[in-house]
């Protein structure tokens, strides 16, 4: 079933001062009126490009910087200097995945400036899609060799729409359980038995604690933890079916998985066991916390992997803030699956995803869809992961012999395969909600934690007010 986007919200926070017509996507339009499906997609463009004299140009917007923005320079270059028919120039639109999308939407709602490929965060992939504005990568990726089947399976259903998977390539990571093994041994704690579950991190944040550690845990408030609490715990973040059936009709957060999941982050921080640390785009606080061995663990991204290498070799970017007098000597840093409520690597898919504008030219699209198909392949894919980090997610790419010796030999490898081994736990028919108005969501639940952190607000109270927000949201969005 196709959901059709009207007022389209598309994110208060995020699109401010943008408004997305109302009525039928585009995309709709230019199939006779027909939902975009499977059985019933937008035709490749492939033949603008052939017919196409001189070289094609065409952007790439994103936010990636450090490693990850090596690597796809890297990647980049490597295509511009394969090939004499396309030419591929990279635009970086800003800090974070918001700016960026604050941008192409604004950009593909004037129809002016807009970019072939964007780089957007997976939460993202139904507001955009409902936009209108994505070619899905499906209609080409047998033309340019993309084999959506060798995507892992998880993978492939979280970025699937009514039977149809949009991007052209996708970036993976995971949050994971970074742990100090130096302080675990000085609290008597088994270093290859750190925490599966959420009771099982407060046990050792208390051994922690009473060895002399100020605040066992950096906490970051984020809703991406509190996503992967419920979803991996069997309840659904949205009605029905976590919006993978049909349009979300209703917020589900007054849930057990949900309220057992903040009352553990408002005793942790009450008890002295957890400092809680504000989601904020560029901080880097939760690093620090844990390299002046103020904290001994960390929820975190994969991708941190080579931020928590860099920081013990004296090379991180701090982003302006002062890392220089860190003494790194006590750091002996581990990685294990995210702590769940009842079992470890309880979570959703995550990461990014590199989407297809059908708002450029045809040949440009065409071009993207060649651009894209080629960093599917699997020298590209390792590249992604051994300089920028993320998972190596297609075929059997995993097996190639330079990865092997990075997860054998080197510090950040063996931190990362821990996220690669946890994509296989993610149940592929609950890989994630999907909520237009995500965004609008994140923003809910980031007061929620915020307010039962630090205000005393009762988890059940705090989760009762985003689940009536969110539901405002969700009547508006999709009217």
């Amino acid at each position: 079933m196709f959901r059709k986007a009207r007022a389209g919200l598309l994110g208060a926070a995020l699109l401010a001062g943008v408004t997305v017509a109302c009525g039928p996507p585009p995309t709709i339009e230019a199939q006779g009126g027909e939902p975009v499906a499977a059985d019933n997609l937008p035709a490749c463009p492939m033949a603008a490009l052939d017919k196409a004299t001189g070289v094609t140009n065409i952007v790439v917007w994103h936010a990636l910087g450090a490693e990850p923005g090596k690597a796809l320079e890297q990647i980049t270059k490597s295509f511009n200097d394969s090939q004499d028919k396309v030419k591929v120039t990279l635009q970086n639109q800003g800090a974070d995945y918001d700016e960026v999308l604050r941008k192409y939407t604004a950009a593909a709602a004037s129809g002016t400036g807009v970019p072939a490929v964007v780089f957007l965060e997976d939460t993202t992939i139904q507001t955009v899609v409902d936009t209108g504005t994505l070619l899905p990568a499906q209609s080409c990726a047998e033309e340019v060799g993309f084999d959506i089947d060798a995507v892992q399976p998880a993978v492939r259903s979280y970025y699937t729409i009514d039977g149809v998977f949009y991007p052209g390539y996708v970036n993976i990571s995971g949050p994971i359980l970074f742990y100090n093994r130096t302080h675990f041994r000085k609290a008597g704690l088994d270093v290859n038995k750190a925490p599966k579950t959420l009771a099982e991190v407060r046990t050792a944040a208390e051994a922690l604690k009473k060895s002399g550690i100020e605040k066992p845990l950096a906490l970051k408030l984020e809703p991406w933890f509190f996503t992967c609490w419920v979803n991996g715990a069997g309840e659904d973040i949205v009605t029905p079916d976590n919006g993978r059936s049909g349009p979300a009709k209703a917020a589900n957060l007054v849930n057990p998985a949900a309220i057992e999941s903040l009352q553990w982050v408002q005793d942790m921080v009450a008890d002295g066991l957890a400092d809680p640390i504000s989601d904020t785009p560029g901080q880097i606080n939760q690093y620090l916390n844990v390299a002046q061995e103020k904290s001994s663990m960390l929820i975190e991204t994969s991708t941190a992997s080579t931020s928590i290498k860099a920081f013990l070799g004296g090379n991180l970017d701090t982003g302006g803030q002062d890392a220089s007098s860190v003494d790194t000597a006590g750091l002996d840093p581990a990685a294990v699956p995210f702590p769940g409520l009842s079992e470890p690597g309880q979570v959703r898919v995550s990461g990014g995803y590199f989407g297809i504008s059908n708002r450029v030219p045809k040949a440009q699209q065409a071009a993207a869809a060649r651009y894209l198909g080629f960093m599917a392949q699997p020298e590209q894919v390792v590249t992604w992961h051994l300089v920028g980090s993320y998972l190596p997610v297609i075929g059997d790419v995993a097996k190639d012999p330079r990865i092997q010796k990075f997860w054998a030999e080197d510090r950040a490898g063996q931190l990362l395969k821990v996220g690669y081994d946890q994509l296989s736990l993610i149940d592929p028919k609950r890989p994630g909600p999907l909520i237009g108005p995500y965004p609008e969501y994140v923003s809910a639940m980031q007061t929620a934690l915020e307010s039962t952190a630090r205000s005393g607000t009762t988890p059940k109270a705090a989760l009762e007010k985003a689940n009536a927000q969110v539901n405002a949201d969700l009547k508006q969005y999709y009217g």
